[in-house]
C-alpha cells in the first residue's frame, strides 16, 4: 500500500511537471541550436530517405530513424576535435537520434494537446505583448536613423527581426495543430515550402558582420545586438531543420483513424455505392451524412449493446456459477468485486460505442474536441470508481478480515485514513489528468493555489483544526473505533473517527456526532484502555455489638475468599515476561502497568466506627474489563461475603437511632401535668 501511495505521488508530481509544447520548443533551441550560433555553414536537409513509422489514431510517433544534420552545428554539439573519427561519427549519430526523438515529442504534443499551441498566453510568444514591442522597436528605429545613431539602428532591427521569426513560427503551429487532421500530404508540403521560402527570405547571415564587430566591444548595444543575432539565429536554426524534417518525413503528420484503421471507410464507400443507397445520399448530403454512415453507426451500436448485454447478464451469471460451485476465503472478494463492476462495464462499452458511432458519422472529420473531452472524463472517471471499487474489496473484505486474525491490536482507524488518503491522491491525479486534457495549464494551477492558500485556510481553519485533531488521536491512540469512552458532553462507545468529527453511540442509543478538535484537545475517560482490572469497592457495615473476634476473623475469610476467587485479579497472576516483553518494545521510561490498564490491587480491612456501623473497606479488580463479566464476579463475590458473615453470626447494619427513658426525668416532666389533672377532678366532684 506505501508503494502504490508512493507511486501515485510521483505519478501525480511528474504530471504537473510535464512540459507544455512551447516550453518543449524553448527546451529544444536551448538544449540542440542555441550552441551554434556562431556558424556559418547551413545545416544540410533532413535525409528523406529517413522513415519512420506512421503515428496511430491519436498521432503519438514511436520509431526513431537517422537524421542528417549540419556538421558545424553538430561540431559545435560535440567534443574537441581529440576525439577519434569513429567516436565522432557516434556521437553525431547519437545527437540526430537524440533531435528526431525531441521532434516526435514535439508533434505527439501538438497532435494529443493541440489546445496548448494555439494559448496566446506562452512563454514563446505572446501576440498582445508582441505588438506592444513591435511598436516600441519601429519607434525607436526612426528616432535612432533620424539622429543617426546605426548602431542602435542594427539593434533594434535584429530585435525585430527576432520578433518576427518568433511570429511565424507561431503561426505555423498553430495552423498545424488546427488542420493538420484535414489536410492532404499536398497541403501539408505546400505549407513547408512557403515556410521555407520565408525563412530564406530572413537572410540572417547579413547580420553576420554587425554581430562579429558587436562581439568586440563592450557597450550596452553592442551586447544587445550580440543577444537579440543569437536568439534570431537559434530560431532559424531550430526551425529551418524542424521544417526539412516534416518536409521529408510527411508520413509524421498522416491522420489514421480508427475506420482506417479497420477499413471501414471502404466499406462505407462500398454501401453508398448501391443503387438504393445512392439515391438516399442526395437528400441526406443536406444534413452532411450518408448511408454507408449512418449504416455503420447503428451496426456498432447493436455490437456495443450485444457486448453489454452478453457481459451484464451471461458471462456474470456465469462467472457467479463457477464461483459459488466451490468455497473459498477469497469467494465473497471475487463477488463483491463483480457486483461493484457490472454497472461501470456497462456503461465503459456504451460510452465505447457511442464514441466509435459519432467518429463514423463525422467521419473524414477528426470527432470534435469538446465531445472528445466528454468522452474522456466518461472513462476516466469510470475507471477511477472501478478502481476505488476494487481498493475497498481488497482492504477491507480481505486484508482486514485476514490481518484480525494475527493482529489483534491493527487498529481500523489507520486503515481508513490509508484509504482515504489514497483514495484522495488517485482522484487529484485523475483531476489533473482531466484539467490537462481539456486544455488547462495544470502548473499555473498549482502556482496560483500558493496565492490563494491563506485564504482558503483562514476560512477553513476550523475543518484544518479537524483534521490536525484526527491525527493527533491515531499518533496518541487515545482511543480506536469500538471503545467506550467519557467526555464532559457525552458518553458512549465510538462508532467512527471521521476526518473531520467522530460518531459515538450512547448507551441510550443515540447518535452524537462531535469535532476530533473538541476530543483532541479536551480531557475524556477512555475506560476501553485496560488490559486487566475493572474495580470492586464497596463498603460493608456490621453492626455494634458484634463480637470483635468474629468480625476480625470475617475479615480475614473475607480476604482469603477474593485471593481463592477466579474472577478476581491478584498481583501475583500478572505475567512478568509480557510486561518485559513490551518493556523491551516500547523503550521507554513509564510504568507499563498505568500504561497499559493493568490494576490487581486487593485490600479488605476494618475502615471506620460510623454513626451506625462498624465498616469493613473491599477494593479489588476483576481479571476482566468486559462490563458484563464484571457484573457477573461482583454479584458472586457479594453473595459470598453475605454467607461468611452469615457463617460468623453478623449481621448488616442499616442507618437507626436509640431512644433511651430516664424515670425521674420523667416524673419531674409530667408533673405540673398530673397535678393539672388532679385538679380537674377535684372541680368535677364538688
Amino acid at each position: 500500500m506505501k508503494r502504490s501511495i508512493l507511486f501515485l505521488a510521483l505519478f501525480a508530481v511528474a504530471l504537473l511537471a510535464a512540459l507544455t509544447f512551447w516550453q518543449e520548443v524553448i527546451e529544444i533551441e536551448k538544449r540542440y541550436f542555441s550552441g551554434a550560433t556562431s556558424t556559418n555553414k547551413p545545416s544540410e536537409k533532413l535525409e528523406k530517405s529517413a522513415s519512420v513509422s506512421e503515428s496511430n489514431a491519436t498521432g503519438s510517433v514511436t520509431t526513431k530513424r537517422p537524421l542528417s544534420t549540419s556538421k558545424a552545428l553538430l561540431a559545435a554539439q560535440s567534443s574537441t576535435t581529440t576525439q577519434s573519427a569513429p567516436k565522432k561519427e557516434r556521437d553525431l549519430s547519437h545527437l540526430a537520434d537524440e533531435k528526431i526523438e525531441a521532434f516526435n515529442r514535439l508533434l505527439s504534443i501538438l497532435k494529443n494537446r493541440p489546445y496548448e499551441v494555439d494559448d496566446p498566453r506562452n512563454p514563446f510568444y505572446d501576440p498582445l505583448k508582441a505588438e506592444q514591442l513591435r511598436a516600441k522597436l519601429k519607434t525607436r528605429i526612426a528616432v535612432n536613423r533620424q539622429y543617426g545613431y546605426d548602431l542602435a539602428v542594427m539593434r533594434d532591427r535584429l530585435g525585430l527581426a527576432e520578433l518576427q521569426a518568433r511570429e511565424k513560427i507561431f503561426e505555423f503551429f498553430t495552423t498545424l495543430a488546427d488542420h493538420w487532421t484535414d489536410m492532404s500530404e499536398k497541403d501539408l508540403r505546400k505549407l513547408f515550402q512557403e515556410q521555407s521560402r520565408w525563412l530564406e527570405s530572413l537572410e540572417v547571415d547579413r547580420y553576420k558582420a554587425v554581430y562579429e564587430r558587436a562581439l568586440k566591444n563592450n557597450d550596452a548595444i553592442s551586447k544587445q545586438i550580440v543577444v537579440n543575432y543569437r536568439k534570431l539565429k537559434t530560431h532559424y536554426l531550430f526551425f529551418r531543420e524542424f521544417l526539412d524534417y516534416v518536409t521529408a518525413n510527411p508520413s509524421v503528420l498522416k491522420y489514421r483513424s480508427f475506420l482506417s484503421l479497420f477499413r471501414l471507410d471502404e466499406m462505407i464507400n462500398q454501401i453508398n455505392s448501391i443503387e438504393l443507397f445512392a439515391r438516399v445520399n442526395t437528400y441526406l448530403r443536406h444534413i452532411h451524412t450518408d448511408m454507408g454512415r449512418l449504416t455503420i453507426f447503428l451496426l456498432i451500436i447493436l455490437l456495443a449493446w450485444v457486448a453489454e448485454y452478453l457481459f451484464y447478464y451471461r458471462l456474470y451469471g456465469y462467472l457467479k456459477k463457477i464461483i459459488e460451485a466451490e468455497y473459498h476465503e477469497t469467494d465473497a472478494v471475487i463477488m463483491a468485486n463483480l457486483e461493484g463492476m457490472r454497472r461501470p462495464f456497462f456503461i465503459l462499452a456504451l460510452a465505447f460505442g457511442l464514441q466509435l458511432g459519432l467518429e463514423v458519422l463525422y467521419h473524414p472529420s477528426p470527432l470534435p474536441e469538446k465531445l472528445s473531452i466528454l468522452f474522456y472524463a466518461i472513462f476516466l472517471a469510470t475507471i477511477t470508481y472501478i478502481v476505488m471499487i476494487i481498493i475497498d474489496s481488497v482492504v477491507f473484505d480481505y486484508l482486514v478480515k485476514k490481518s484480525e486474525v494475527t493482529n489483534k491490536t491493527m487498529r481500523r482507524e489507520l486503515i481508513n485514513l490509508i484509504v482515504s488518503i489514497l483514495k484522495l491522491i488517485i482522484i487529484v491525479v485523475v483531476a489533473s489528468l482531466l484539467l490537462v486534457r481539456m486544455g488547462v495549464n495544470v502548473t499555473g494551477v498549482v502556482a496560483s493555489l500558493g496565492i490563494g492558500g491563506l485564504a482558503v485556510a483562514l476560512a477553513a481553519q476550523n475543518t484544518l483544526s479537524n483534521f490536525f485533531g484526527l491525527l493527533k488521536i491515531i499518533f496518541d491512540n487515545s482511543f480506536s473505533q469500538g471503545d467506550w469512552i467519557e467526555t464532559k458532553d457525552a458518553e458512549g462507545t465510538v462508532v467512527e473517527i471521521g476526518f473531520i468529527s467522530t460518531m459515538i453511540r450512547t448507551f441510550d442509543n443515540a447518535l452524537i456526532t462531535v469535532p476530533n478538535a473538541t476530543l483532541a484537545n479536551n480531557p475524556l475517560k477512555n475506560w476501553s484502555k485496560r488490559t486487566v482490572g475493572r474495580r470492586i469497592k464497596m463498603v460493608i457495615g456490621v453492626t455494634y455489638g458484634s463480637p470483635k473476634e468474629e468480625v476480625v476473623a470475617a475479615v480475614e475469610e473475607i480476604r482469603d475468599m477474593l485471593k481463592a476467587h477466579p474472577g478476581i485479579a491478584e498481583p501475583q497472576e500478572i505475567d512478568p515476561n509480557l510486561l518485559r516483553r513490551r518493556s523491551i518494545r516500547e523503550k521507554k521510561l513509564v510504568s507499563l502497568e498505568d500504561k497499559y490498564g493493568i490494576k490487581s490491587t486487593l485490600l479488605v480491612y476494618l475502615d471506620e466506627f460510623a454513626d451506625s456501623s462498624i465498616n469493613i473497606l473491599i477494593y479489588c479488580f476483576s481479571k476482566s474489563v468486559v462490563w458484563e463479566e464484571w457484573l457477573k464476579v461482583k454479584q458472586d463475590v457479594m453473595l459470598k461475603i453475605w454467607e461468611i458473615l452469615e457463617r460468623r453470626g453478623l449481621d448488616f447494619a442499616f442507618p437507626s437511632e436509640s431512644i433511651y427513658f430516664d424515670d425521674e426525668n420523667i416524673k419531674e416532666s409530667f408533673k405540673p401535668l398530673l397535678e393539672r389533672k388532679e385538679k380537674g377532678s377535684e372541680s368535677v366532684r364538688a
